[in-house]
């Protein structure tokens, strides 16, 4: 559930219903927008048919095994000025001066308290308005409030860096809306390196009209650009002045040659979807840290809790970005038959790169503990905003629903099934995208044909055929993603009762009911039919995941552009920065973090020895058998769940 670390229902279908509530309807309507989003870490060559408009084959030729292996390290990324960004149409209506009493200058624009600059021939205009500042049309990037001709940094665009999870924002620090700078290489951020991915950096510059106390939900999106950084230790290019042309041209090719294998040093990028372009740096060093301890990090706050250990904030003190640390009591997994379980997460986690995944970016352990520490994802649950709204707008489920259609698919593409998907495993990042979370009930090395009996995950999502105790395959997650949809447009589960043993009844023999068209539009109930179709080999996506995406209720979803975040989510939590844990239950914020001292006899050497392999520091070549990749030897006596 999230960061919380509950034992998920195993063995007894008598285990007691978590987290059940009610809702009525909600009026909201939010429609998402088609503005780009930030593309994520997918690679840009594959091959799409022509035949395939909405590029359905993209997201399977994208489950791939991930890149080789690389030796781990630091990113260190500095962005150094912008030139030429401009407001995007459709928005300059946005920075059109609001007409207050006594707050405009002739120029157009927001007045500000303060004095009349000495020599300035306006002394009859409102002071601190645009005297002296750049000349701006109204409506233009530049149309913002200035004091004695200089810009707040508050009015100044600010970048969004997104690296395998990991997002931070960056104000610009002077200049102008239209041309900012930002602190260069006197300010570097370092980012945790443990698998090859891309940078994406994100633009956005504040709505000087917008209420008081509205957050960021209403800043404009300028524009983003994708960074493939060289993941070797090299050192920027510097030419040199002595050499002869034809060295100099030389010099140029083999430069040329160098680039194409990623970008070394400061370099100019142009804006995709957005005008402009951005000098930015980007430089790899190789880290050579062979493991970590606790002591490499600084406890923040405690944001999840459960029987096994605790989930705290954390941050790594030689980078300093904010992780979530899930601490693991081994002798508590190991009296309750959990072990299995616990490996089988951290070899899903180490291994999958998909951007609707939370990625795992190390492990460790000591005597007593295991220690996973994953991306900090400080959006709040799906489970949080579920049941503080009800229920969700068909375009905002359909949303939700594709992007975990996808994160469905690449661990398929894996032979791994997911089993346990409902509101409170999915989090919600800065942007509004989704991220699967919590793969301890995970199974491993499960090919297409392959069926497995353990009788496992939440009440009111099992699928009926693992209540019938007759097997299951990979189709019980399309099950669950029905449960999903159904549960984000209503507000409820379809067969939802307080009784377990009445709920596992309709979920077995009740017809399916569905509300009003105004709810449940028809291409939705069509969808959700199929998906709760209680025999798994005629359900829909029994044949894979893209005979889900080709139906009509998503018709208008270009698959391409969502696996690279270019849609626009038309929600985005309320986050000040990425130590923000206002979306977390204050039952646990405002507890001290601390590792809490293990009681009790040592564990022996024969069961330590189940735990060999675990610590993380670099990714393995694959998962399971797909696409010939190599097995971790530590996790060969998994299998049997």
């Amino acid at each position: 559930m999230s960061w919380k670390l509950t034992k998920k229902l195993k063995e007894t279908h008598l285990a007691p219903l978590a987290n059940t509530f009610s809702r009525s309807s909600s009026t909201a309507t939010v429609v998402p927008a088609e503005a780009p989003r930030p593309p994520s870490a997918t690679p840009s060559g594959t091959t799409i048919d022509s035949k395939d408009p909405t590029h359905i084959a993209y997201s399977e030729a994208n489950a791939a095994p991930p890149p080789p292996p690389l030796k781990p390290g630091i990113l260190i990324v500095t962005l150094h000025e912008g030139h030429g960004f401009a407001l995007p149409p459709g928005t300059e209506e946005k920075f059109r001066p609001q007409n207050h009493a006594g707050s405009l200058s002739s120029g157009g624009g927001f007045s500000v308290a303060g004095s009349i600059r000495p020599g300035s021939q306006a002394r009859n205009q409102p002071v601190g308005s645009y005297v002296g500042r750049p000349s701006s049309a109204a409506g233009a990037i530049n149309a913002v409030p200035t004091v004695h001709g200089r810009y707040s940094s508050k009015y100044l665009p600010y970048a969004l860096i997104d690296f395998d999870k990991q997002q931070v924002f960056i104000n610009s620090v002077s200049g102008t809306p239209e041309n900012p700078v930002w602190a260069g290489d006197n300010t570097q951020y370092k980012f945790d390196v443990s698998r090859i991915t891309d940078v994406t950096i994100s633009l956005y510059v504040r709505n000087p009209n917008s209420p008081p106390n509205t957050g960021r939900s209403d800043d404009i999106f300028l524009g983003t650009f994708r960074i493939s950084p060289r993941f070797e230790e090299v050192q920027p290019y510097v030419e040199d002045p002595k050499l002869s042309k034809k060295d100099r041209e030389k010099a140029a090719t083999a430069r040329q040659e160098e680039r194409a294998l990623g970008q070394v040093g400061a370099e100019w990028l142009e804006l995709q979807h957005g005008a402009g372009a951005m000098k930015v740096g980007v430089q790899f060093v190789e880290n050579r840290q062979r493991s970590l301890k606790i002591d490499d990090f600084e406890l923040l706050k405690v944001v999840g809790k459960g029987s096994f250990g605790k989930v705290m904030q954390v941050l790594k003190k030689n980078t300093h970005r904010i992780y979530a640390l899930k601490t693991i009591r081994k002798a508590h997994i190991i009296s309750r038959s959990e072990v299995a379980h616990t490996l089988a997460e951290r070899s899903v986690l180490a291994q999958i790169n998909n951007p609707f995944i939370v990625p795992l970016k190390f492990s460790f352990q000591s005597p007593e503990k295991l220690y996973l520490v994953l991306a900090f994802v400080n959006g709040g649950e799906l489970f949080h905003h579920l049941q503080k709204e009800q229920r969700f707008d068909v375009n905002r489920a359909r949303f939700y629903t594709a992007e975990l259609l996808c994160a469905l698919e690449c661990l398929h593409g894996f032979n791994v099934i997911y089993r346990d998907l409902k509101p409170e495993n999915i989090l919600l990042d800065y942007t509004g995208h989704i991220a699967l979370c919590d793969f301890g009930l995970c199974k491993l090395d499960m090919r297409d044909e392959d069926r497995t009996n353990t009788f496992c995950g939440t009440p009111e999502y099992l699928a009926p055929e693992l209540l019938s105790g007759t097997g299951y395959t990979k189709s019980v997650d399309w099950w669950t993603l029905g449960v999903l949809l159904y549960e984000m447009l209503t507000g409820l589960p379809p067969f939802y009762d307080e009784n377990t043993n009445e709920m596992y009844r309709k979920i077995l023999s009740e017809p399916l009911h569905f509300p009003g068209p105004e709810i449940v539009p028809p291409a939705a109930r069509d969808l959700l039919t199929k998906l709760l179709d209680r025999n798994p080999e005629t359900r829909l996506g029994a044949k894979g995941a893209a005979e889900i995406k080709a139906h009509y209720f998503f018709h208008s979803i270009d698959w391409r552009k969502l696996l690279d975040r270019k849609y626009e989510p038309s929600f985005k939590p309320n986050v000040q920065d990425q130590r923000d844990t206002a979306n977390f239950d204050r039952e646990f914020t405002s507890e001290a973090a601390t590792d809490s001292y293990v009681e009790g006899q040592p564990l022996s050497e024969t069961m330590q020895q189940q735990f060999t392999g675990w610590s993380y520091n670099r990714p393995v070549a694959g998962l399971g058998d797909a696409g010939g990749s190599v097995k971790d030897p530590s996790f060969e006596g998994i299998n049997g769940r």
